[in-house]
């Protein structure tokens, strides 16, 4: 239970973070993907969970995502201009990988 209350957290701080930095299309890009990393992480878990016992590992790995996810949103608070940067680097190096 403690897991779902830091998700909860990190997904609220990941929101509120692009309230502020004037980005709300980001955060929710950035939750849209999370929510689906964990939906992976959730169809894993229940398939692996039916030849061993995993314990609860899914809800660890998903608090630990959106604990990555968050500290994403407050890097780009800290420093908008060095994730501006970032983003774009990435962006060129997908258009690398497609042509």
């Amino acid at each position: 239970m403690t897991a779902f209350w830091i998700i909860a957290a990190c997904l609220a701080f990941i929101i509120l973070a692009g309230t502020f930095r004037r980005r709300p299309g980001s955060a929710l890009t950035d939750v849209t993907v999370l929510v689906g990393l964990f939906a992976m992480i959730t169809i894993t878990d229940m398939l692996l969970s039916n030849f061993i016992n995993t314990g609860g590992n899914g809800w660890t790995l998903a608090a630990l995502l959106a604990f990555g996810f968050a500290l994403d949103a407050l890097y780009g608070l800290l420093a908008p201009d060095r994730q501006f940067r970032r983003n774009r680097r990435l962006r060129q190096l997908m258009r690398r990988k497609r042509a």
